[in-house]
């Protein structure tokens, strides 16, 4: 009885997205601040992470401004930079999708991250740093390159605030339930 009661609880919470339930948070970060809010997200749900990074180290300029350029033509031409590597996505059920907020959307990394990646039947929650534009499109352009997921409310956090914004990210893990 002991085992069939065992082996019932361990099914229940597999179901419920208990026990195996993986989560696992993906980011890029140019400047750290993303980076950041990704380790406080990884600390408050006990996910794995896994950072973005481009396949040519220097892709991007070291200068903000020169960076600034060479993201704003990717993102009018649509060609998102190659990445490095993908992890393998077949173990996580919730995939935190992390990115700064550049020109108003997400990053051309994580761009070609989604656009490579299997997000399919897995809960995609977005976060994003910014320096004054909040969200913009980042969260949306992000669901429109999930349609397959469960999506969750994501979070903006100013990118100069992101080493004092631990209890802002505690609590919002804890509002959307992760």
């Amino acid at each position: 009885m002991k085992k069939i009661t065992l082996a019932l609880f361990g099914l229940v919470a597999m179901l419920a997205g208990g026990a195996d339930a993986k989560t696992l948070v993906a980011y890029y970060s140019r400047s750290g601040n993303t980076q950041t809010i990704a380790e406080m997200i990884r600390d408050a749900t006990s996910a794995d992470i896994f950072e973005i990074t481009t396949a040519d180290a220097n892709h991007y300029p070291d200068e903000y401004r020169p960076a600034t350029v060479v993201a704003k033509e990717e993102i009018e031409s649509g060609n998102s930079p190659a990445i490095a590597a993908t992890p393998d996505m077949s173990q996580y059920d919730t995939v935190f999708v992390g990115s700064p907020c550049w020109w108003g959307t997400m990053a051309g990394p994580v761009h070609t991250f989604l656009t490579t990646t299997d997000m399919s039947g897995k809960t995609v929650v977005p976060f994003n740093t910014h320096e004054g534009s909040g969200a913009g499109s980042v969260h949306t352009d992000i669901e429109k390159l999930t349609p397959q997921s469960a999506h969750k409310n994501g979070i903006a956090i100013r990118g100069s605030e992101a080493s004092s914004s631990r209890d802002t990210i505690n609590a919002w893990v804890k509002e959307i339930g992760e």
